[in-house]
């Protein structure tokens, strides 16, 4: 396994929380549970993928999350 080589400022990891944070809210995930943890593996991707706004990252991870993204299954 290769672990990646990204790191983060103070203002990044206020952003990854704030951004988790609500989307455990909004969906109604406790934020120690492990649909949280996949929350938190997801934002980070995106961060590094270049994701670095509040609101870019919020809607990244809502569309990455989205129940059709999860279960897409032709239904």
């Amino acid at each position: 396994m290769e672990f990646s080589r990204f790191t983060m400022d103070p203002a990044e990891m206020e952003l990854l929380a704030s951004v988790v944070q609500t989307w455990c809210q909004v969906n109604h995930v406790e934020p120690d549970s492990e649909c949280a943890k996949a929350a938190i593996a997801t934002t980070l991707d995106l961060m590094e993928a270049g994701f670095r706004t509040h609101e870019s990252l919020s809607i990244a991870l809502l569309n990455a999350l989205a129940p059709d993204a999860l279960h897409n299954n032709g239904e």
